[in-house]
């Protein structure tokens, strides 16, 4: 493991009184084509997230150049002036020795997901991916609950491709599982994850099977031993007891694949004005493809919420992403 020193890599660097329990680490794991939606977090951060983050921990897992580092730094670094907690940049080679860039992208953003966790001393962090944005004041509430992380469950029945890497998981650790034990566990983000299980993921001593934990994370899907990372986690959850909250989900995401019928799609943006929804998504191949009535509405809640000064400025985003030098439209 790497010699990692946050503070070298300070994007911005507050003293928050870290004896104050409602504030808690953040996550995020990203690669450069998905640096809109980077900067579009790190604008919500800044008006929704200074009640609850004490420090926020952003990994980029791609290989850009200086110049590019330069303007994604100067943006967070505008995007986050407002902001009350620390914000830390690194890049994958600062953390961890491994070559990943001979794993496809979503397979080695797990595998960071899991590893960061070396890094982290807290008891919890909170994991997003780069097209989570918060669209309401957090609050520890959100994510932790009488020392328990909170979580929703999810229906894995055998026809979702998470039942194979959920039962793959649960044989890796000696333990038998089915749809009522992985619905207990989620597989997307926020992902509120207790730091000293996530360590044990990277305990090879568990395992019943020969491999390293990469190994089966870093796996394409329709590997037969392919696993998620939260897949490794939630196995490993379980085998050590722990115990979670259940609770309804706080977020509403538009990934590439789903929704794709446009009463679903509108009445997944119209969850804006569902107070118990905290966090909103949008894949970075879907904002391209919604159509004009889609747009503008999604426009329209990101402007009464102040993420874009106008209509206009949310809906160029959706259609062209970043300006210039990786600016994010006001």
């Amino acid at each position: 493991m790497k010699n990692f020193s946050l503070v070298k890599q300070g994007i911005r660097h507050l003293e928050k009184d870290i004896s104050d329990g409602n504030l808690l680490t953040f996550v995020t794991i990203c690669f450069s084509g998905e640096f809109a939606n980077l900067l579009l977090q790190a604008r919500s951060l800044s008006l929704y997230g200074n009640n609850v983050i004490k420090k926020w921990i952003i990994v980029i897992n791609s290989e850009i150049t200086d110049e590019e580092k330069e303007n994604i730094t100067n943006s967070l670094q505008k995007e986050l002036s407002k902001s009350d907690f620390s914000t830390f940049l690194a890049y994958r080679k600062d953390i961890i020795d491994w070559d990943l860039s001979t794993i496809h992208g979503s397979r080695s953003q797990q595998i960071l997901k899991i590893y960061i966790s070396n890094f982290i001393e807290d008891e919890f962090y909170v994991i997003l991916d780069s097209k989570n944005h918060a669209i309401r004041h957090l609050e520890k509430s959100c994510f932790i609950d009488g020392g328990k992380p909170i979580v929703h469950k999810e229906p894995y029945g055998e026809w979702s491709p998470f039942y194979k890497s959920f039962m793959n998981a649960f044989h890796l650790v000696g333990l038998d599982g089915g749809e009522k034990i992985f619905e207990k566990y989620q597989s997307t983000t926020p992902y509120v994850m207790k730091t000293k299980i996530v360590k044990e993921c990277m305990n090879n001593n568990l395992f019943k099977f020969s491999h390293n934990w990469e190994y089966y994370i870093s796996l394409d899907g329709d590997d037969r031993e392919s696993m998620t990372e939260f897949s490794l986690y939630g196995a490993v959850f379980e085998l050590y007891k722990e115990k979670a909250i259940f609770q309804k989900r706080k977020y509403i995401t538009l990934f590439d694949g789903y929704p794709n019928e446009h009463w679903q799609i509108m009445s997944f943006i119209k969850e804006f004005d569902n107070e118990n929804i905290f966090f909103f998504g949008v894949h970075r191949n879907k904002g391209g493809s919604l159509s004009v009535d889609e747009t503008v509405l999604l426009a329209n809640y990101w402007q009464k919420i102040g993420l874009f000064q106008n209509v206009e400025n949310g809906v160029s985003f959706l259609r062209f992403g970043l300006l210039e030098k990786y600016t994010l439209p006001a």
